[in-house]
């Protein structure tokens, strides 16, 4: 008797194991049946927010479904980031974010989640370079005269960055390693905040996203000494890279990162990703991208998929080789 009880429940279990997989296919084959909100830790009018929000306006369009922006900005991307991680796993909030990802279990004693286990990457879009700027009023013309008189004048010369662990922190700590040059950090809650105080001299430099520089820059209050690429921005062609500028071995690009929530269903994860990529191979977004002074390489989830842990390890040495400190 207790052995027909025993089949006859496994059968049950079975048929209803069976019966929710049916059921759960067709739920991932619909969605989106509504809006998406994509969660941003970073304030807007970052090179990340400009090309992830075309990238989502183009997604709509074909999907009829609104892509919603939330910026939820503060600590480096991690406030946003941690509410981000315990949203439900059902595809109706992801994540779009940058660097600070990986950079922030290296520069804050504890983070609210597991760069590899929380999230399920879904794709990675777009690299930038970044400016090395200062005000117009400066005294500086190039990066030689800059570095002089900041080993010359120790603690003296002061930077900006949207926050400690930041691309402009890190960048500007990797310019201070090579260099040999002490430098004072001055965070600011955001990277546009951190150009404008840059533009007024309320800091001596910053290293700031093209798109975030740019407009300062056509309005005269701030002017580039370098970029941080390897090569010369394609937006700036007659700007020398920081390399070029006598720091051998220099180089600092930043790129945009989707993910979702641990536990998405597989095939969400996939539509979205294949979504982006096709807008990412698209002409119009590879003609804004370089508006905007981006590059427009783009990695798909399966790809990503095999490679996150070791992009993992790519940023944490970025955090080591700059020599950037927790604060």
């Amino acid at each position: 008797m207790k052995r027909h009880t025993f089949i006859a429940t496994s059968l049950l279990a079975c048929f209803l194991a069976v019966g929710m997989s049916v059921h759960a296919q067709p739920a991932a084959s619909a969605w989106p049946e509504r809006t998406i909100t994509l969660i941003q830790p970073y304030a807007p009018g970052t090179a990340t927010d400009a090309s992830s929000r075309f990238i989502a306006q183009k997604i709509s369009e074909k999907w009829k479904v609104p892509l919603v922006m939330d910026h939820r900005a503060g600590a480096n991307g991690l406030i946003g980031t941690e509410i981000a991680a315990r949203a439900a796993p059902d595809g109706y909030t992801m994540m779009i974010t940058s660097t600070g990802y990986f950079t922030n279990e290296a520069m804050i004693a504890r983070i609210g989640y597991d760069p590899l286990k929380s999230f399920v990457p879904v794709a990675k879009v777009g690299a930038v370079q970044l400016l090395l700027v200062v005000p117009s009023t400066s005294r500086f013309s190039n990066v030689k005269e800059l570095v002089d008189y900041a080993k010359a004048n120790p603690g003296k010369l002061s930077y900006a960055s949207g926050g400690s662990g930041s691309s402009q922190h890190l960048s500007a700590s990797l310019l201070s390693t090579l260099s040999g040059a002490q430098l004072l950090h001055v965070p600011y809650k955001g990277q546009v905040p951190a150009a404008v105080g840059t533009s007024t001299g309320e800091v001596d430099f910053s290293f700031a996203a093209i798109t975030t520089a740019r407009p300062l820059v056509d309005a005269g209050k701030l002017k580039i000494l370098a970029a941080s690429g390897a090569q010369r921005s394609a937006s700036y062609p007659s700007v020398p890279t920081v390399a070029e500028a006598g720091l051998t071995g220099y180089e600092y690009v930043a790129n945009t990162f989707f993910f979702a929530p641990a536990g998405t269903p597989d095939a969400i994860v996939r539509k979205m990703s294949d979504a982006i990529g096709e807008v990412a191979r698209s002409p119009d977004y590879r003609d804004f991208a370089k508006s905007i002074g981006m590059e427009a390489p783009y990695t798909g989830h399966g790809e990503w998929l095999q490679t996150i842990a070791s992009e993992r390890q790519h940023w944490l040495k970025i955090v080591r080789d700059s020599g950037a400190k927790p604060e």
